[in-house]
């Protein structure tokens, strides 16, 4: 059977009027932009015709280049929902058609091959704990299900911008080359067993409300250069005993000083 006798259109139904492929076939995705939006992809069959030209113009009033519109069988989909991995223009697929006809085609999964390798490496132990997602730019999501290292990994392509959950030693790092925001609408709570803020330049706290800095037990503020308490209304120090120390020199100023 010839190219063109394959790609005829014949009859859409059920009853034999056209040319029929009843299993799955290779293909190479030619174009994925879809007129319609449906995310659909046009495929070239190498084993069908050795040069594109040959299978550009199927019929002369359609333009059918390659090959009709094909769907993407993917891991979930519906109204405005699912998964979207559309391919690439020139990875190969794997395709079959809906009730073996021609013209209803359907991608029902992705090939590697001898030049388009997976980006992780096969485990030469068997133990295939790896489970990943690379994007085109170098973005990633590794899952790790391994007992000794099991862990979940975000990287950018930058490979600076990071998140990382360490199952086994129960922790989890977030690292950003630049700015880190966090922005919520409501109330934030951070509760841990101890909390270190370090930074190399200023750290800086504002309340648009109050601010309550309270401890159980002790609690110091230290200024290795300067330290400063100030308030633009009314400064209380309050304690069962407080006492003032300098060194060097030490003043206490005011428009009126009591000392009772």
């Amino acid at each position: 059977m010839g190219m063109m006798d394959l790609f005829s259109t014949g009859s859409h139904g059920n009853d034999g009027g056209c040319s029929r492929i009843n299993g799955v076939v290779t293909g190479i995705v030619a174009d994925i932009k879809d007129p319609e939006n449906l995310g659909r992809v046009k495929l070239l069959f190498p084993w069908l015709a050795e040069e594109k030209e040959e299978t550009v113009h199927i019929e002369d009033d359609e333009d059918r280049a390659h090959s009709y519109w094909a769907r993407m069988a993917t891991l979930m989909a519906g109204k405005d929902r699912g998964t979207f991995f559309i391919p690439q223009v020139d990875d190969e697929v794997l395709v079959a058609f809906e009730h073996g006809q021609i013209d209803r085609p359907v991608v029902i999964g992705m090939l590697w091959n001898s030049e388009d390798r997976p980006p992780e490496k096969m485990d030469e132990k068997g133990k295939n704990d790896i489970r990943s997602i690379h994007t085109r730019s170098g973005h990633k999501v590794v899952f790790n299900d391994s007992e000794d290292k099991p862990s979940i990994e975000i990287v950018d392509k930058t490979g600076k911008n990071r998140i990382f959950m360490d199952s086994k030693n129960k922790k989890m790092e977030i690292e950003a080359e630049d700015d880190l925001t966090i922005t919520v609408g409501g109330k934030l709570t951070i509760k841990a067993k101890g909390i270190t803020i370090e930074s190399s330049a200023d750290v800086s706290m504002k309340a648009q409300s109050n601010m309550n800095l309270e401890a159980t037990s002790a609690f110091s503020a230290k200024g290795t250069s300067k330290a400063g308490l100030e308030s633009s209304a009314q400064t209380e120090v309050k304690g069962t005993a407080v006492s003032i120390n300098g060194s060097g020199m030490t003043e206490v100023k005011g428009g009126i000083v009591k000392i009772n």
